[in-house]
């Protein structure tokens, strides 16, 4: 996908600043791997539309047709898998 990560990685910068003025210390850490399935070129299309309207987000038609000839080359048994790792991190603020 081709998402703009600028908003991501200024949020990473300020977090580490904080931690790094004592602000705020790491309490627990976790990463997670989301996996979306979704049996149809349908479900995908709809699951893509409501992901791309979360935030600023380019389109990602261009993602649609790519799909759509995988999906026909594979077999019929064969699945949509959207995945990426979501990372969540719990500070708790220095009295």
């Amino acid at each position: 996908m081709k998402e703009f990560l600028d908003d991501d990685r200024a949020a990473n910068a300020a977090i580490k600043t904080a931690i790094g003025a004592r602000l705020f210390k790491r309490q627990a850490y976790a990463s997670i791997d989301l996996r979306r399935h979704v049996d149809t070129m349908s479900e995908f299309r709809a699951w893509l539309q409501e992901f791309s309207t979360l935030g600023a987000f380019p389109p990602h038609d261009w993602m649609l047709p790519r799909v759509k000839t995988a999906l026909a080359k594979a077999s019929r048994k064969a699945k949509i898998v959207a995945r990426g790792p979501l990372e969540i991190r719990v500070l708790r603020k220095v009295p």
